[in-house]
């Protein structure tokens, strides 16, 4: 008669027992020395091994050869322990006999020596069915049984049990078993039943178990019978629902390339193969996880195919951290957003179009708006065309042009004007040069006072509607072109943002390069703008007030490691103090005799050590010799985690002083860490910024003025 593979194969002793190292190591030191404990409570979710080391243990304390951690598996008890016919083992199910009375009769018979074995054990599954009452009636026998019982609890739900009835247990949690140790016992199975599997099919039904062994052994039985006798990958596919892994790769890489046609074909293919769309997204946020985690720990084993190995590879590398974790997030928020759309299919797809519209601009893109046209400018609606017509001619400003390196934007060429007549000029206050007709390099200035040279020049304008600043780039170029500053931080090759205009005499071209999104600007300023590379800008002064400022103030002061020239400027005179950058920067130290805080911090900040491995070094201290026995002092709550990374770090050692001994210790650090000493840099030269911005003329003329404040001051490398 054919036994099932979950029945015919569960472990024996605690030698074929798969996982749960921890607790075969327990029981068995346990039964060697002979210490006892009359009551174990096991605990674990299903088919992890609970019931299965109930049955060893209690072959254990029965075998005929004593009691040892290694039964005989040939006397009478264990061959009857191992049939379940032994009579001193009394397996009951809670679930079963819920009632009090059931537990009374139970404990009638307890105070009864046994009478086969060495020990009546009493095996209670699902124990937190019982009723409080057969909880009550248990405690006192639980607590002070005969020397011949011994109580054996298992549950999937400890937190239903009593506190009573857990302190009188030894409790031993049973964790999930991981996905390559079930792949191992299920080939080593299939090799013993002598069916051809694929390794691949393998690991899919391992994946499938969730940690359970004993669902593992049913879905390869369920998959021999749907292979006719074998286990290929495809079958497995087709018995579980699941869809190919290389699909949600695809996918992921079209929605970080923006390639909108393949996204949507991969959408067509998910409607006509009618796949589980809950199941597609949880695959999705399970690959967004993988790839996060390889980006952080590069050297993990991958146990899938070499073509979907190294598809899982391309990706990590092509798309960034943070993108990653945006991904993710709105990923996540999507599954929880299904149970809330029309249909689970509505919601998956609006999900990944969602991704795909919140996908980040590339280094090299530039978002432009609707109205934008072919040559770069914007059409004035009528409206201001008139607004502007009735007012002195204003000069007419190109958009806002991006140079970055190596690709420049070259300016669009203005268009010609059209034969229009010319209005009237009103009246300047003082009247300034027309540039000359023919394409010269930069007209020559009135001998006025100049102001300061800079590489780039900018203007600010008061609107007194809204009490605020206008930025030349915000009033006169904010629905032209937008230009995300985020999205060039990264490059290092990005310079500056260079705004040009040209000045006309006589009138404004209808086809300008104003917005429509600007009209309080001129209604509420009559003044005439000249603005030239090298010409001063001379306003009217009976228009709002105009300020003329060396370099453009935005709400966010980014303090970046090439710092503006200005800032460099009045740094070159403050008495020998240190740039923020400078005071950021670890001092140099040679990394001979014992180790310090300072040599410890320069060794692991410059060198090859994964981002994981430097966040932990910052929290401990290395002390003794360099090259030699060292230990590493890090507070009990890293634990954990430096038992996972603790190898690279020796590695990084090793490689660079090869007889190096590397000890841990454990406790709390009374000295200062690597960690704090970085805050405080941090926070001395957020002050120094802060000060050094205060300095400058064109803020403090700004904050005097207007009674304001500098916020959001950032510190970026």
């Amino acid at each position: 008669m054919y036994q099932v593979l979950a029945r015919k194969y569960r472990p024996r002793n605690f030698n074929e027992l798969v996982g749960q190292n921890h607790v075969s190591r327990a029981l068995s030191s346990a039964l060697e020395r002979g210490r006892l404990h009359h009551a174990y409570l096991f605990t674990g979710t299903r088919g992890v091994g609970k019931t299965t080391i109930a049955r060893i243990l209690a072959k254990c304390l029965n075998c005929e050869t004593g009691v040892t951690s290694t039964p005989c598996e040939v006397c009478a008890t264990c061959k009857a322990v191992n049939e379940g016919r032994f009579i001193d083992l009394i397996e009951i199910d809670a679930a079963s006999r819920t009632k009090v009375e059931d537990t009374r009769e139970l404990l009638d018979n307890v105070p009864y020596a046994p009478t086969q074995g060495r020990f009546k054990v009493y095996l209670i599954d699902e124990v937190h069915m019982l009723s409080t009452h057969s909880f009550n009636a248990l405690l006192k026998t639980l607590e002070e049984p005969p020397e011949h019982v011994k109580f054996l609890f298992a549950t999937t739900d400890p937190q239903k049990l009593p506190i009573t009835v857990i302190s009188r247990c030894l409790q031993f949690t049973l964790r999930p078993l991981a996905v390559d140790e079930i792949t191992r016992h299920l080939g080593a199975i299939l090799e013993k039943e002598q069916i051809n599997a694929d390794q691949d099919a393998i690991w899919q039904i391992a994946e499938s178990a969730q940690g359970s062994l004993r669902d593992a052994l049913s879905l390869t039985d369920q998959a021999i019978a749907y292979g006719q006798g074998s286990v290929h990958h495809q079958d497995v596919k087709e018995m579980l629902g699941l869809i190919d892994r290389t699909i949600i790769y695809d996918l992921i890489l079209a929605i970080h390339q923006n390639q909108r046609e393949k996204v949507s074909q991969l959408l067509l293919q998910f409607r006509h193969q009618a796949l589980d769309v809950s199941l597609v997204l949880d695959q999705l946020i399970s690959t967004l996880h993988e790839l996060a985690i390889l980006q952080y720990l590069p050297d993990l084993s991958l146990k899938y195919s070499d073509e979907i190995n190294r598809k899982i590879m391309q990706l990590s590398k092509l798309i960034s951290a943070q993108d990653l974790q945006l991904y993710y997030q709105i990923a996540c928020k999507g599954r929880s957003d299904l149970q809330l759309a029309v249909t689970q299919e509505q919601g998956f797809e609006m999900c990944v179009l969602r991704l795909l519209a919140f996908r980040p601009l590339a280094p090299n893109e530039i978002l432009v708006s609707e109205p934008v046209q072919q040559n770069g400018q914007a059409v004035m609606n009528h409206q201001v065309q008139q607004q502007v017509q009735d007012i002195a001619p204003v000069s007419a400003v190109q958009p806002v042009e991006v140079i970055s390196q190596p690709v420049m934007v070259e300016p669009e060429p203005e268009p010609e004007p059209e034969p229009e007549p010319e209005p009237e000029p009103e009246p300047e206050p003082e009247p300034e040069p027309e540039p000359e007709p023919e394409p010269e390099p930069e007209p020559e200035p009135e001998p006025e006072p100049e102001p300061e040279p800079q590489s780039n020049q900018d203007l600010m304008v008061f609107d007194p509607n809204h009490h605020e600043l206008i930025g030349l780039e915000s009033a006169v170029v904010h629905e032209t072109v937008s230009v995300l500053e985020e999205d060039f931080i990264p490059l290092p090759e990005q310079k500056f943002v260079q705004v040009q205009a040209e000045t006309q005499a006589k009138q404004i071209e209808p086809e300008s390069a104003f917005s429509a999104e600007p009209q309080g600007l001129f209604e509420t300023s009559s003044a005439e703008f000249s603005l030239d590379q090298d010409a001063p800008i001379t306003p009217d002064l009976s228009s709002e007030p105009v300020i003329e400022q060396q370099s453009f103030v935005q709400a966010e002061v980014m303090v970046q490691t090439e710092t503006v020239a200005v800032v460099k400027e009045s740094s070159e005179t403050d008495n020998g103090q240190l740039m923020p950058q400078d005071i950021l920067k670890l001092a140099p130290q040679v990394l001979e005799g014992e180790w310090s805080l300072e040599k410890w911090e320069y060794w692991f900040r410059n060198s090859q050590l994964s981002p994981a491995v430097q966040e932990l070094a910052q929290h401990g201290v290395m002390t003794g010799e360099i090259g030699g026995n060292t230990i590493f002092h890090i507070p009990q709550e890293y634990e954990n985690m430096l038992t996972q990374l603790q190898q690279g770090l020796i590695d990084a050692l090793n490689e660079q002083w090869p007889n190096t001994q590397f000890t841990v210790e454990y406790g709390a650090l009374n000295t200062s860490t690597p960690y704090t000493i970085q805050s405080a840099r941090k926070e001395k030269a957020f002050h120094r910024a802060a000060e050094l911005l205060q300095q400058q003329p064109v803020i403090k003329s700004l904050i005097e003025t207007f009674d304001g404040e500098l916020q959001n001051i950032q510190l970026k490398p």
